[in-house]
């Protein structure tokens, strides 16, 4: 048996795409992933300070995008109206069920492109530099100035608009 890739997905940009398959695998920057790996040392969300920061909460309830929250289930309740299968409410669906509805992928594309929703492992921790210089992987490294460049090119970006 042969999957096919969601066809919304596939179309967009790499980064975007990898984010979106984040989230749909529960790997993701999420304050309760994270310190699931240990990478951060609690699960609080960085943009509001809930005490758990969930894929349910960032979709649903994190007031830093409740604005595109707004837009993201007006849109997949619209789209899931119209076509067959159950209808999708902010309510009623669980975020697993959402990532895994085909319809509701363009919203949800459309939602993490205008968010940082799963872009960001949210500020820095402070730990003692020695120990962190020490126990950080090139790999680590690697991803954290790939990170701080991405932040100073839509800082820019952001100046141009």
């Amino acid at each position: 048996m042969k999957l096919k890739p969601d066809p919304t997905v596939a179309k967009t940009t790499k980064r975007l795409a990898s984010r979106f398959y984040q989230m749909k695998t529960g790997r993701c920057l999420t304050g309760q992933y994270l310190a699931w790996t240990t990478r951060r040392p609690d699960a609080i969300c960085w943009w509001c300070q809930y005490n758990v920061q969930t894929r349910e909460h960032l979709f649903k309830n994190c007031p830093e995008w409740k604005s595109q929250q707004k837009t993201l289930w007006a849109t997949v309740l619209e789209t899931t109206r119209k076509l067959p299968s159950p209808t999708r409410t902010r309510a009623h669906t669980n975020i697993a069920e959402l990532l895994a509805d085909e319809r509701c992928s363009q919203a949800v594309i459309q939602f993490l492109a205008t968010t940082d929703v799963g872009k960001t492992a949210g500020p820095p921790v402070a730990e003692d530099n020695e120990d962190a210089a020490s126990e950080a992987s090139e790999w680590e490294a690697r991803d954290q100035a790939e990170r701080a460049w991405e932040r100073e090119v839509e800082a820019v970006r952001l100046g141009e608009e």
